[in-house]
């Protein structure tokens, strides 16, 4: 499950990636590039040369991020700085989601992936006005190098009209006019799908929104600043992902081995949950390497989006990552 919260607008894809490299020309160059996916174009970054590599993980533990003391909330704040400008990844622990909601919502996603195909087609995405929904099997391809991305998802997004996000209540206004129609579909023979995933938005949510404050602390700011100017209704977007198994005889075919190709999210911050013991997700770190996420029970593992890079002047470089 990811789940990715954006600010308004911010300049084009191609401003905020900058440089936005193409592909380096001469093969015998000494500065290594990588090829990544970014937005709709897909990208080179120059890998920046260190003598120290990233080989772990940071966590932030915010079991105290709603803790009176502003100094408490400080230090919390410089932690985060600190794991977004070292890596752009780091595990959260301490988010106050049980772990029983946890449990509930792979129960009902594996149900969902488990259903028939065309219950699942039901609310493809292309019927759908604003690209949400089920996306089947190889329908995306991150990675060029590969045949396809290995995986089915689905995708849910803000929309005003449905009461689960109380639009009126977070911005004291009535709906857009203009919008005559929701903005996510929902498989029709599968009613609990959408209450199981607004259970668990409604939860995810909120800690998110905290994580903007305490960034807005790190850049020694108020603390609710971003979320005064751009988070009142924020964009956001939450996709359910099922990975199937590899078969065995096509394990060591490179075209079918990767879930989801090299990219970085055009997101503000993306929150993960990982299904427990299973490590697939794998983070480059600012040093060239690629190293393993390993899933840690009842922790989110979060990523830099471009629109944090581009609010951070690129001291936050949005991380590149796959599965």
């Amino acid at each position: 499950m990811i789940t990715k919260t954006s600010t308004h607008p911010l300049p084009k894809m191609t401003e905020v990636l900058a440089p936005n490299l193409g592909p380096p020309t001469d093969k015998n160059q000494s500065d290594d590039y990588v090829f990544f996916h970014s937005g709709s174009n897909p990208t080179y970054r120059k890998v920046t040369k260190s003598t120290t590599q990233i080989t772990t993980i940071p966590t932030i533990d915010i079991t105290d991020i709603d803790s009176p003391d502003p100094s408490i909330r400080n230090v919390l704040a410089q932690e985060l700085y600190e794991a977004c400008v070292s890596c752009g990844f780091f595990y959260l622990k301490g988010h106050g989601m049980s772990e029983e909601l946890l449990a509930e919502t792979f129960d009902f996603l594996k149900r969902f992936f488990a259903l028939d195909f065309e219950s699942k087609m039901n609310a493809h995405v292309q019927k759908n006005p604003a690209i949400r929904g089920y996306e089947p099997m190889g329908e995306t391809k991150l990675d060029p190098k590969t045949k396809q991305d290995f995986k089915e998802s689905y995708t849910i997004g803000d929309c005003p009209l449905e009461p689960e996000q109380r639009y009126r209540e977070k911005t004291g206004k009535a709906p857009p006019q203009n919008l005559k129609r929701p903005q996510n579909i929902w498989p029709s023979s599968a009613p609990w799908y959408r209450d199981g995933l607004y259970r668990y938005y409604n939860e995810v949510l909120p800690v998110s929104l905290k994580l903007v404050r305490l960034l807005a602390l790190s850049l020694k700011l108020d603390e609710d600043k971003f979320l005064g100017d751009f988070f009142t209704f924020p964009i956001t977007g939450m996709r359910a992902l099922h990975y199937p198994p590899v078969p065995p005889e096509d394990k060591e075919k490179d075209e079918l081995n990767i879930g989801l190709g090299a990219h970085s999210d055009f997101s503000y911050l993306t929150l993960v949950l990982q299904t427990p013991s299973l490590d697939a997700l794998e983070v480059l770190t600012p040093t060239g390497q690629w190293i393993q996420v390993p899933a840690i029970p009842n922790t989110l593992v979060c990523n830099v989006g471009q629109y944090l890079e581009r609010q951070a002047t690129g001291r936050s470089l949005a991380a590149v990552h796959r599965v």
